[in-house]
């Protein structure tokens, strides 16, 4: 599954962090798409290297038992 959505706000290292404990709390294997750059949404250091900002179009897929909660989880945060 994925979708796509627009940031609500620039990403810093808490909203990285936010973000990357979240997805944790999913089994499904989950990614944040920024242009060229891929992402493991579990991964704090992943996530900052997309460095999106306010508006932006992120990409988010998930993959798994729990997929689809997952993805209303992130899009929420993002």
């Amino acid at each position: 599954m994925k979708t796509t959505v627009k940031a609500k706000r620039d990403l810093d290292l808490r909203a990285a962090k936010t973000i990357a404990e979240t997805a944790g709390q999913f089994k499904s294997d989950t990614r944040l798409l920024f242009r060229d750059k891929g992402a493991n949404a579990k991964s704090l250091m992943g996530i900052v290297t997309l460095s999106y900002k306010k508006g932006a179009e992120i990409v988010v897929c998930a993959e798994g038992k729990d997929a689809a909660e997952a993805l209303a989880a992130l899009k929420e945060l993002l």
